[in-house]
């Protein structure tokens, strides 16, 4: 949410709401942190809550029944509630048409209304402009990243664990590595970054994102190849239209929140889909060989998912509804945005007002 937030703080009285990281080791999903802010919250009054994680209009909503709710979806996956929270929410902002009746399907319908605007997470990989990495490529080497999901059922890591970067490079010299994980994995299995920060040492073509939470966009775009699980990212990916491999693990069983409907499983032949490890490197060989491989399915599910709106304008237009929707309230309206971190409180009261942020204690 921070691109809509940048764009909202010139014209509002912001505060930021922010619970601990460590807090989220603990409970990975937030909601015991929530419960710390809840207090603040409920204080401040908001008329309208942006909420970019998908449990989130169904746990404010108890505290703050006056408040209007927009869910503004984290992640393209479905499998963290997205329908349920979309349905919860007054407002539910979706990537295109095509989406919109997708959500309609699956039984969603918000309140109020869908708001088809984009994806704001991705407007810089829309972009022209390079993306800065936090690392030094090796020139003229393609790019491999392997950015797993949380889930340990789901999770490619489990299966790859020391073999990692063999199995991702094989006898490949010609590239570099970059491993990024999901930003809840360095909480819940540290031992897994401990294993890729081995693997990293020594190597010059083999990359760690130390940080989990880094912004994973600019490995994206850096990617010729990418390899993952049922990551939200293969989604995201669809945007480069470049190939990718997709590890389906043996104990998906195990996943009790598996949504076999969701377009991270409706979708499989948006990659190379392989079911056994072994298979990994010549899958990744064949991706880099023939980049083309695929490419018609890949602009299929592209176009299906960002429609005409793959602009990197999605923030605009969601702070432009956000500001129609604030002038047709009473003069003392509050409005709050939350992001999958945090929640920005916003009194438009002094709609030209100062920004005022804090982290919570937790």
């Amino acid at each position: 949410m921070e691109p809509v937030y940048e764009i909202l703080k010139e014209h509002c009285d912001c505060r930021l709401f922010v619970p601990q990281t460590a807090d989220l080791v603990m409970d990975p999903f937030g909601y015991q942190p929530l419960r710390k802010l809840i207090a603040e919250l409920v204080d401040f009054r908001p008329h309208v809550v942006l909420a970019g994680e998908n449990i989130r209009p169904l746990h404010l909503r108890t505290y703050m029944p006056q408040a209007l709710f927009v869910h503004t979806r984290h992640g393209l996956a479905s499998k963290g509630g997205a329908y349920e929270a979309a349905s919860a929410a007054d407002f539910a902002c979706v990537t295109s048409p095509y989406m919109r009746q997708w959500y309609l399907d699956a039984g969603a319908q918000p309140r109020r209304d869908f708001w088809v605007v984009g994806y704001p997470q991705m407007d810089p990989l829309f972009g022209t402009e390079p993306l800065p990495l936090r690392f030094a490529l090796t020139p003229g080497k393609r790019v491999i990243l392997y950015a797993p999901t949380f889930q340990a059922s789901l999770s490619s890591a489990r299966l790859l664990g020391a073999r990692t970067v063999e199995l991702l490079r094989g006898q490949r010299r010609d590239v570099s590595v970059i491993i990024k994980p999901h930003p809840l994995i360095g909480n819940l299995f540290p031992q897994w970054v401990e294993e890729w920060r081995r693997l990293a040492e020594g190597d010059p073509d083999v990359h760690l994102v130390e940080d989990t939470h880094d912004d994973v966009m600019p490995y994206l775009q850096a990617a010729d190849v990418l390899v993952t699980d049922v990551s939200s990212v293969a989604l995201e990916f669809l945007a480069t239209k470049r190939p990718m491999v997709l590890i389906t693990s043996p104990h998906r069983d195990e996943e009790q929140y598996v949504d076999s409907n969701g377009l991270e499983w409706r979708w499989r032949d948006m990659g190379h889909e392989i079911f056994d490890v072994e298979q990994l490197p010549a899958a990744v060989g064949y991706a880099l060989d023939h980049p083309s491989g695929g490419r018609e399915r890949r602009e299929h599910y592209h176009d299906l998912l960002f429609g005409d709106l793959a602009d990197g304008l999605a923030a605009k237009r969601i702070a432009d509804n956000v500001m129609a929707l604030a002038d047709r309230t009473v003069p003392d309206w509050w409005m709050s945005l939350g992001s999958r971190v945090g929640s920005i409180a916003i009194n438009s009261a002094n709609w030209k007002g100062r920004i005022r942020t804090w982290r919570a204690l937790g």
